[in-house]
């Protein structure tokens, strides 16, 4: 059986990353580790990575007029798109859910890990994010800062 080992991060829809990190860090000191654009198959976007205490905090703005972020602040305004939720063996854990007769609707694969998204409907309202890092899991929240300061974050297909 699969094992989920942590939350990896929390994702927060906002119209404009920037903007939005400037809000955590005034509000609850955030640190800002990281803000990149992404290729991600369901459309480009700028991501900031913020540490909150032992937390990720990833704050997502679509790049793309009708990208998956816009689609879902059109739908439900700003605020919390997604859990990411790290496995020790995402193969494993695709064959448990789908033996379950859930449904995974994307897959991807990137440099540094590999991930499904599970349905809202199946969780509570709640986009899951599962992934995989390639090399293996962090140690610390430090190990796992340092990480997202590398990030080659583009798909290898």
């Amino acid at each position: 059986m699969a094992h989920i080992k942590r939350i990896d991060h929390v994702a927060i829809a906002v119209r404009d990353a920037d903007q939005a990190t400037q809000q955590f860090v005034s509000l609850l000191n955030a640190v800002p580790i990281r803000t990149e654009i992404l290729r991600e198959k369901a459309g480009d976007v700028k991501v900031s990575y913020l540490q909150i205490g032992e937390n990720v905090l990833s704050l997502v703005q679509s790049m793309v007029a009708d990208g998956f972020i816009n689609q879902h602040i059109a739908k439900h305004g700003e605020g919390l798109h997604h859990m990411g939720l790290e496995v020790d063996d995402l193969e494993e854990f695709i064959a448990e859910v789908e033996g379950k007769g859930f449904k995974i609707p994307l897959r991807d694969e990137f440099t540094n890990r590999s991930e499904v998204v599970l349905r809202p409907k199946d969780a509570a309202g709640v986009v899951l994010q599962v992934l995989q890092w390639k090399g293996g899991s962090d140690a610390s929240v430090e190990d796992r800062i340092e990480r997202i300061r590398k990030l080659q974050n583009r798909p290898d297909n």
